[in-house]
This record gives structure tokens, C-alpha cells and sequence, in this order.
């Protein structure tokens, strides 16, 4: 008996890009931006999420999500591609602490 159709639809994780030497590449198609990422530090800020779901999380940093939706994908660079490919690093997190007041009745 054949086997009923399922979508078969499986998460891969950026961890997983980890132990392949991938690194993910993030495309604005509005600006035409272009960037690439280490998978280790986008799992510091995003967590060890779906490498399609970065496409909802990031927005565009020239025009933020009046872009739309950004083109994620993963990908291993060839020796072409390789040569004068420039990868974005993470330098540090900033937090801003932001304080909320309240009176108090008198």
C-alpha cells in the first residue's frame, strides 16, 4: 500500500549549520542589501531556532519591516565565493535598561 501523502517538513536548526562550516546569508530585496552570518552568533541573539523562521525575526536595518520579508538561506561558500566574502560578526549585545515610575497615592 502506498504511503499517504504528508508534507514532509522537518526543522533544521542553526546548530546544525554549525558542524558543516555553513554560514547564512540575509538578503533585502526592497534595498538590495546583502549580509552574511556566522550561524554561532545569530544563536547568541535568536536562540537555536529554524533557519526559515530568521526571515520573520530579522528585519532590514535601512528601512526596518517596511522592507518586507527578508531572504534567509544557508549556504556553503565555494572557493570563488569565498575569496573576498565579507561576514558580519557580533561584537556585543546592548540591553537598554529602561525605568518605569509609579506614584504613590498620598
Amino acid at each position: 500500500m502506498p504511503e499517504p501523502y504528508s508534507p514532509k517538513y522537518r526543522d533544521f536548526p542553526l546548530s546544525n549549520l554549525i558542524d558543516s562550516l555553513r554560514l547564512v546569508r540575509v538578503r533585502c530585496r526592497y534595498c538590495k542589501r546583502l549580509h552574511n552570518y556566522q550561524p554561532a552568533d545569530l544563536i547568541q541573539i535568536f536562540g537555536d531556532v529554524d533557519v526559515d523562521s530568521l526571515a520573520d525575526r530579522m528585519a532590514c536595518e535601512a528601512g526596518g519591516r517596511d522592507h518586507g520579508r527578508l531572504d534567509v538561506e544557508a549556504f556553503v561558500p565555494t572557493g570563488r565565493e569565498a575569496v573576498g566574502l565579507r561576514i558580519r560578526r557580533l561584537v556585543a549585545i546592548k540591553i537598554n535598561h529602561v525605568p518605569v515610575w509609579k506614584e504613590d497615592p498620598a
